[in-house]
This record gives C-alpha cells, sequence and structure tokens, in this order.
C-alpha cells in the first residue's frame, strides 16, 4: 500500500510541475520580454525627445519657412538614428519617416497656433521577444512620440560701438560673434533689430523678419561698424526697447540683447542755460534750454559735452559731434572750440534729474549731489553716476513695460514682459561694472535690492577677454531658444 501511495504521489508531482510549468515559463518569459521593452522604450523615448528639440532648433536654418521645416525634419530624423542605434537590446529596425510638407507622417510642424511652431516627432522600432515566441509571439512595435514648441522670437540687439573695443582689438571678434548669434534665429519667422552706440544712438537696422535678406541685412551692417566714441548706454537700451514696442508681439518672446564693454558715460538731456550764458536756443524757458548728450569721461569724472545724441547711421570722421542744437547754441562757450572748451559748464544751470526719456539719473545706485533743483556741475563724481544710474533706471522701466517717452518713434507706447541679457566684455582699459549690468539684466546674482523675483530673470554673461566674446554670444542664443520651446 506505501509502495502505491508514493507512485501515485509521483504521478501527481510530474503533473503539478507540467501545469506549474505552463504557467511559469509565459509568465517569466513575459516578465523578461517586458523588461527588455521597458528598456527599448526608454532609449526611444530619450531619443524622440532630442529630436523634437534638435528639429525645433534647426527651424533656424534657412531663409524661408519651407526650407526651414524641411530642415528641422531631416534634423529630427537624423538625431533618432543617431541615440537609438538599429540594435540596441536586440532591435531589428527602427523607423522614422519624414513627409514633406510635414502635416502628416512621423515629423509634423504645427504653424496654425500665431507666434509659435510645434514639432512632433515618432519614431517605431521593431523589437524581437525571446521567451514569448512560445506563444507566437514573435516581435512587438514599440513606439515613441514628443513635441517640441518654440515660440517666435523677436531680438532688439543693442550693441556698444565705442573706441576702447578698438582700442583692445576686439572691433573686429565683437563683429564675427554678432554675426554669428544673428544666423542661429530664422529669417522670416523671427525678428532681429539692430541698435548701435557709442556717443551717438542709431537705429540701424529697424526690427523686421528679412533680417539676412533684406538687400543690406543685418550681417552686413555689423560686419560695417566702426568701434568709437564714448558710452550712451541708457539711450542704447531706450532705442533698443523702442522697436520691441514697435513690433507689438506681446505673444512672442522679446528679447533686449544688450553688449557693452564699459561702464555708462553719457545721458540725454535738456540741459538748462544759464542766465548769464550768452547762449541762444530755440527752446523757450523759463529756463531755456540745448538738448545733447552730457558725458563723462571714462577714465576720469569729468563733465563735458554737450554732443549729438544720434547720428545719421554713417559715421564719417569722429562720434564726437558737439551739437548747437539746430545752430541756435551759437554764443555757448562749450560749442566755441572742441580742443580748449569741451569741458565748459558754466553755459548750464545744472544736469536735470531724468534724462529725455525718463531715465531717473537720481534713482539710488550711486549717490548724487545736487546744486538747488540740479544735479551739481561743481561735484564731478555725479559725472559718472548720473550715467551709470541713467543706464540701470531705463533697464528697470523697460522690464516693467514703461510707457515710451522724449524723442522716440513710437512714444506713447509699451509693451510687458521683455527679458533683458547682457554681455559684458572685462578687457577694456577702464572696465565695466559687472554689478550694474546683473542688475540691467535682472539677473538673480544681482545685488540686493536690484533684483526683482516678481519678474522673469534675464541673464548676463561675462566675457573676461576678446577670445571669449563668441562663446557669450552663444551662450546667451542657447538661453534665448531654450525658453522659446
Amino acid at each position: 500500500m506505501k509502495n502505491r501511495r508514493r507512485q501515485a504521489r509521483r504521478g501527481i508531482a510530474i503533473i503539478a510541475t507540467s501545469i506549474m510549468l505552463v504557467i511559469l515559463v509565459p509568465v517569466t518569459g513575459l516578465a523578461i520580454d517586458v523588461t527588455l521593452l521597458y528598456i527599448d522604450k526608454a532609449r526611444l523615448q530619450g531619443a524622440v525627445d532630442g529630436a523634437a528639440l534638435a528639429g525645433a532648433e534647426a527651424l533656424s536654418r534657412g531663409n524661408d519657412d519651407p526650407t526651414q521645416k524641411a530642415n528641422a525634419a531631416q534634423e529630427a530624423a537624423n538625431y533618432v538614428f543617431l541615440n537609438y542605434p538599429t540594435t540596441f537590446f536586440f532591435t531589428n529596425s527602427i523607423t522614422i519617416t519624414p513627409v514633406s510638407p510635414w502635416t502628416s507622417g512621423d515629423v509634423i510642424i504645427n504653424e496654425s497656433v500665431a507666434n509659435q511652431r510645434t514639432v512632433t516627432v515618432t519614431a517605431h522600432a521593431n523589437v524581437p521577444t525571446l521567451f514569448m515566441r512560445w506563444l507566437n509571439f514573435t516581435s512587438t512595435t514599440v513606439v515613441a512620440a514628443s513635441s517640441v514648441t518654440r515660440r517666435d522670437v523677436n531680438v532688439a540687439m543693442v550693441v556698444d560701438r565705442s573706441g576702447s573695443l578698438a582700442t583692445t582689438g576686439s572691433c573686429a571678434p565683437l563683429k564675427q560673434a554678432a554675426i554669428n548669434f544673428v544666423g542661429k534665429f530664422a529669417n522670416g519667422t523671427d525678428y532681429i533689430g539692430l541698435v548701435t552706440f557709442a556717443s551717438s544712438t542709431h537705429a540701424d537696422f529697424p526690427i523686421a523678419s528679412d533680417f539676412q535678406t533684406a538687400s543690406t541685412n543685418v550681417p552686413t551692417l555689423i560686419n560695417n561698424i566702426v568701434c568709437e566714441g564714448s558710452t550712451s548706454s541708457a539711450m542704447g537700451l531706450w532705442y533698443g526697447y523702442d522697436q520691441l514696442v514697435g513690433l507689438n508681439e506681446p505673444a512672442a518672446l522679446n528679447v533686449l540683447l544688450f553688449f557693452t564693454d564699459g561702464k555708462p558715460t553719457g545721458v540725454n538731456v535738456n540741459m538748462p542755460i544759464a542766465n548769464s550764458s550768452p547762449c541762444t536756443s530755440p527752446h523757450a524757458g523759463p529756463p531755456k534750454y540745448i538738448n545733447g548728450l552730457y558725458n563723462t569721461y571714462t577714465n576720469v569724472d569729468e563733465f563735458f559735452g554737450i554732443l549729438q545724441p544720434t547720428n545719421s547711421g554713417t559715421i564719417t570722421n569722429s562720434d564726437f559731434n558737439v551739437t548747437t542744437d539746430g545752430n541756435s547754441g551759437a554764443g555757448c562757450a562749450f560749442s566755441q572750440s572742441w580742443s580748449s572748451n569741451v569741458t565748459v559748464t558754466s553755459d548750464f544751470l545744472g544736469v536735470p534729474t531724468h534724462d529725455v526719456f525718463g531715465s531717473n539719473l537720481n534713482n539710488g545706485w550711486l549717490p548724487i549731489t545736487f546744486n538747488g533743483s540740479y544735479i551739481d556741475l561743481g561735484n564731478a563724481t555725479n559725472a559718472d553716476n548720473m550715467a551709470q544710474n541713467a543706464a540701470l533706471d531705463a533697464a528697470v522701466q523697460i522690464r516693467a513695460g514703461a510707457t515710451e517717452s522724449g524723442p522716440l518713434p513710437n512714444a506713447g507706447k509699451s509693451l510687458s514682459n521683455v527679458l533683458i541679457y547682457s554681455i559684458g566684455l572685462g578687457n577694456a582699459p577702464y572696465p565695466l561694472s559687472v554689478p550694474l549690468l546683473q542688475s540691467i539684466s535682472n539677473d538673480p546674482s544681482a545685488p540686493s535690492p536690484w533684483y526683482n523675483s516678481s519678474e522673469p530673470a534675464g541673464l548676463f554673461v561675462l566675457a573676461p577677454t576678446t577670445a571669449d566674446i563668441n562663446a557669450a554670444f552663444a551662450s546667451i542664443a542657447s538661453e534665448i531658444l531654450r525658453i522659446a520651446k
């Protein structure tokens, strides 16, 4: 009886084991195959995510929309193949099929929403199974998709062309870096404007989408820059803002890019004429005044001027052109002789507390002393301090979406959410102020209390030497394109 029981148990064990194998092998095989498919899926998803980003970035390549879309689709496909090997974890094929005009297929570029383009990438990987073949499942297709939206970008470039750039041999490298920067944006879709400033300021290329294909395009204008003169930063910032205000595209990403290699040295003001001065002026008071750019020397605290605040866009001999306010400043001692009378201040009562655009020359960044209601011309440190104060106050107002005033084409209008990015070249003989540029940009590293956490943070990039200029411009371009997605 015992032997018979043992034999019966052995039969049951064989049957139970067989049943368990039928269940366990597929379950174990399924677990292994699913794990392998999960790994394939993760790798493919990473490749597709990167492909969508690469495609969105490639939308800047080409001078028209069809070319840009074709380049984006091809770049997306290339990125998938480069980052997902066809033999990865037993994969036997991978497919991504871009189909012109990119409204269907594996790369779709959607332009139906104003001021943005969306790149959607889908890839397919055929992966054989290892254990599930026992159940006649020989392979499966892994699919991954990703979308990236790129907002149109409007960039007002405000570029310093002062004489110190020529002194340090930085003018040519600056121009090449700026041209390279422009090449990273999409002609016909993005908008680029160019404002250059030294003593005078000029909108060389009013902001437009044909910045690469215009009869005189932005790269050509940059290449023609002559570096000489002083540093009228506040005026340059206002002219850059005016470009974005006039375009008036609040749904786009609006950026003001500010480049300089030194501290601000000039403000555009209406200088009040002293009663004792022989100056004449068409601007009846009281007091009578002459408009111009009152400057300070970079290397010493000293007032001089008044200079012409704008130019025709072509610098012929010098950017230091003394204004006579439409030839009505005859008799002013400051304008009688450039060589000996440039620092004359006796014609004027002092400097007003605001420039012609509304920038506060006494905003608390640096101290100012007064003579009556005007900034004291007898205190030479005021010359340097007022120019820095004006530049920072201009930036603060621009970031706050201030309504423009003064002699700007779009006075009375405004635009909110303008980001300011700045690049500072640090090799000038009389160097820039890093904290000032950090504060102008609302960079989180700005000193207290000048970083405003309630506004979008900008970015300041320091280029210590001439060799670093191109990398600084490239860094700003990457940041702009990153947040445009």
